[in-house]
């Protein structure tokens, strides 16, 4: 009766671990760029072993963090000089905050005070050389499909472009991705600063924003399916407490 006790509880665990995933994802479904969490990753099945006995009980085992969604998100219209998204495949390289290198979807640009290009959670901007993006004061700018930046500075005659800087952007194509802790993507292994290569096939559109592609409707839907199966589990160890009783009170009768 124990296996059936902890092979429930085993459910309830992964069911835990799922709405918890569905709930980041709910939590940054308006954050722009976002790549949702796959809901528990992966599991593999590990036997509840015991001795001189058949494996009658499988646990589910979550084996592979870090999956998420590369689906595309909504391509929004924002008009914003500074708001770019990628069409496609492809990432931003971004350096945290901790100088941690990454990669991101998120296009919601602005200009620190010191003219570091970051993005709206504060990561900064990385050029094809893999430093900081720095922008000089300007009257407009421009930002070409292959990540080149262009300015019209200020004083600079109208129609005048003056080329600043390149964005790093990445493809991903070769590499086994994973998302981090703290939401950025990174190669399985961490990110190499030295095997970097700028990939010229990323396309960007600028005045654009990609939306989140996590389905807020679909996540609502996941968490009643697995409140349902917390629910289930908690049924089978009530019946299991029941069997058991029902068991020891057999053992109890007189021997006739």
């Amino acid at each position: 009766m124990d296996k059936l006790i902890h092979t429930a509880l085993n459910s309830m665990h992964s069911a835990r671990l799922k709405q918890a995933t569905s709930a980041q994802n709910l939590s940054n479904a308006q954050v722009a760029g976002y790549r949702g969490d796959e809901i528990g990753g992966r599991f593999g099945s590990v036997y509840l072993q015991s001795d001189n006995q058949l494996q009658t009980r499988v646990f589910s085992k979550k084996s592979e963090p870090g999956l998420f969604s590369s689906k595309q998100g909504e391509m929004r219209l924002t008009e914003q000089q500074t708001d770019v998204a990628i069409e496609g495949n492809g990432y931003f390289i971004i350096e945290n905050q901790a100088g941690e290198l990454g990669m991101s979807r998120r296009g919601d640009f602005t200009i620190s005070l010191d003219g570091t290009l970051i993005n709206r959670s504060g990561d900064i901007v990385l050029d094809t050389s893999l430093v900081p993006m720095t922008i000089p004061p300007f009257r407009e700018i421009f930002i070409a499909e292959n990540g080149q930046v262009f300015i019209q500075p200020l004083g600079g005659e109208p129609g005048v472009r003056q080329l600043v800087n390149q964005i790093a952007a990445s493809s991903g194509e070769g590499l086994n991705l994973k998302k981090d802790t703290d939401g950025t993507i990174r190669p399985e292994g961490g990110f190499v600063r030295e095997e970097f290569n700028a990939d010229q096939n990323v396309r960007l559109k600028q005045g654009y924003l990609e939306a989140s592609n996590v389905s807020v409707f679909d996540e609502l839907v996941n968490n009643v399916d697995i409140q349902k199966q917390y629910q289930l589990n908690v049924k089978l160890i009530s019946l299991a407490k029941q069997l058991d009783e029902a068991g020891a009170s057999l053992l109890k009768l007189p021997n006739g």
